[in-house]
C-alpha cells in the first residue's frame, strides 16, 4: 500500500529522514552491512530453497550437517 502525501507533507518527512541518516551514519552502515551480509548467505539460501521444495526442517539440517535450531533460526529471520 503506497502512501499519498501532501508536497509539504513528503518534503518535510524527506528533510527529518537526511537528518536522521546523517546523525546515524554508522548504525545505517551496520544494518546495511548485516542485510546484504544475510542476504548473501549460501547455507541459508539453501535452508529456503530446501523448505519451499517441501523439506521438513529436520530433514534440511540432516542434509546440510547442521543442527536444527540453526535451520530453525533460519527460517525465522526470512
Amino acid at each position: 500500500m503506497k502512501m499519498e502525501l501532501s508536497e509539504q507533507a513528503r518534503q518535510l518527512r524527506n528533510e527529518m529522514m537526511r537528518k536522521y541518516r546523517k546523525a546515524h551514519r554508522d548504525q545505517i552502515r551496520e544494518y546495511n552491512r548485516r542485510y546484504w551480509e544475510r542476504k548473501a548467505d549460501p547455507v541459508g539460501a539453501k535452508v529456503r530453497q530446501l523448505s519451499k521444495a517441501g523439506s521438513s526442517q529436520r530433514q534440511i539440517a540432516e542434509q546440510l550437517n547442521i543442527s536444527l535450531g540453526t535451520v530453525n533460526n533460519i527460517l525465522n529471520r526470512s
